[in-house]
């Protein structure tokens, strides 16, 4: 492990920032990259379809580009600027495969907390409710564990998701 000495004595180029700064300069950037995402994402709500969107998109499409190009401007310029401190931005890391597979996990836990005996942490479910309750939490479930078998089939993954594997659970009252 380096001591002090030896950090004092390195080689510190023109301009060049130390360590921390430098991690919070990329840190930074990739933040402000993340934003950008968020925006492109509202930007194109229409096209996705979601029954509960966000926002209300209220620009034109020839807007859209218009700030798609300044996007597009200022993420050079955050190249630009870890270029000027020799960096370079990180290579992604997580296969979308996997963050596909975990997200779908995720789905599944949210419907199967509809189910009744979770539904009574915000009040007793109607007797006449529990039967149509668990419908929907079935129907959803087949159809999630529908999806989640026809993408793994059709990415190569063998493995199956914790909830996947289990059997369905009894009709609940």
């Amino acid at each position: 492990m380096p001591d002090a000495a030896s950090e004092i004595a390195r080689t510190r180029f023109v301009g060049e920032l130390n360590d921390v700064q430098r991690r919070r300069l990329g840190a930074t950037c990739k933040y402000i990259d993340g934003l950008l995402c968020d925006i492109e994402h509202a930007l194109h709500l229409p096209e996705s379809e979601s029954p509960f969107p966000h926002y209300v998109v209220d620009v034109t499409p020839a807007q859209v580009r218009l700030i798609e190009d300044h996007i597009r401007s200022l993420r050079a310029q955050l190249l630009r600027t870890l270029d000027w401190q020799h960096m370079k931005p990180e290579l992604p890391e997580i296969p979308v495969s996997r963050s596909l597979i975990t997200d779908l996990g995720f789905v599944e836990i949210a419907v199967e907390e509809l189910r009744p005996r979770h539904m009574r942490g915000c009040g007793a479910v109607p007797e006449d409710a529990i039967s149509g309750l668990n419908e929907v939490v079935d129907e959803l479930r087949s159809l999630l564990h529908s999806i989640i078998r026809s993408i793994r089939e059709e990415l190569g993954l063998d493995q199956q998701s914790h909830f996947s594997e289990r059997e369905e659970t009894g009709k609940e009252k």
